[in-house]
């Protein structure tokens, strides 16, 4: 029971932030395999595997997206809510009643 709780709210903001960048990063990547074309690959075999890759790659990358995205929004959340509950303690601590 004496064992402490200790959350880094920046650290845990910046991930929130980050995931966000990488959530990003993975919408941008359907125009870059957009830009394969039949010339640029140069077989034809090849071209079409790439293009079965990109269209499964889609469904899940949009998946991904999402999860991504839902994970950064609940680190940064819980980030203000960890400094909300430690101000909180802290002004019940000292005796400052936020109905005054």
């Amino acid at each position: 029971m004496g064992e402490r709780l200790r959350v880094s709210t920046d650290d845990l903001h910046t991930v929130g932030v980050g995931l966000r960048t990488v959530a990003t990063e993975f919408e941008g990547l359907d125009k870059l395999l957009d830009s394969y074309d039949r010339r640029t690959v140069g077989h034809k075999g090849l071209y079409e595997r790439l293009q079965d890759f990109s269209d499964d790659w889609d469904d899940n990358r949009n998946k991904m997206i999402k999860e991504i995205e839902g994970l950064g929004t609940i680190a940064k959340e819980a980030a203000k809510a960890y400094v909300q509950l430690d101000t909180a303690l802290y002004q019940a601590l000292i005796g400052k009643d936020k109905k005054r």
